[in-house]
């Protein structure tokens, strides 16, 4: 889905251009579980999944959860856009647990156990299209609802606090991976 430019000053066009990525890196790691008879690039599994992780899980649905769906709960939502939030919320949760099981997945194989390529694969292929209609819900239905329900104030108010969680979370990321490390 394209997005306009006048989206690209609202907290859904930021949050539309995320999913443009995220859709890329589902595109990747469907061509990765695609692959067959060669053994799995482990690395680069790792790497999706850490960008699932990071990325589309923490910084995206973060961003979402923490700022989006909160300020949702305080408005007069239509039927529609309460089930569809409702929908929203809950995917999340059985998308972290995918990536959970890809992760796991993912170390068995490291260790040798090669038998896990199959439920790596399994999983990413059920993950992929939730994920892919995930995206669609939001950008067509969600996301256009809850834009109509804020005033201009609100939504350069979302936007920054959307900057300011992303600088937050880069430094709680980083900082955790040296914590884990030293």
């Amino acid at each position: 889905m394209f997005v306009e430019a006048s989206d690209k000053r609202k907290p859904i066009g930021v949050l539309m251009i995320e999913h443009r990525l995220i859709e890329r890196a589902l595109n990747v790691l469907e061509t990765k579980i695609s692959v067959t008879g060669v053994e799995p690039d482990v690395i680069a599994f790792a790497e999706l999944i850490d960008f699932f992780w990071s990325y589309a899980d923490a910084s995206h649905h973060g961003k979402e959860e923490d700022l989006m769906f909160v300020e949702a709960d305080q408005l007069e939502l239509s039927p529609d856009l309460e089930k569809a939030l409702a929908e929203l919320r809950e995917n999340h949760v059985q998308f972290r647990g995918f990536r959970r099981a890809m992760a796991e997945a993912i170390h068995k194989i490291a260790a040798g156990q090669m038998e896990a390529v199959t439920e790596l694969i399994s999983t990413a292929r059920e993950f992929i299209p939730r994920l892919r209609q995930h995206i669609v819900k939001e950008d067509k239905v969600f996301f256009p609802g809850f834009d109509k329900l804020q005033s201009a104030r609100d939504r350069d108010a979302m936007k920054t606090r959307f900057m300011e969680f992303d600088m937050e979370r880069i430094h709680e990321t980083y900082k955790s991976v040296v914590d884990r490390n030293e």
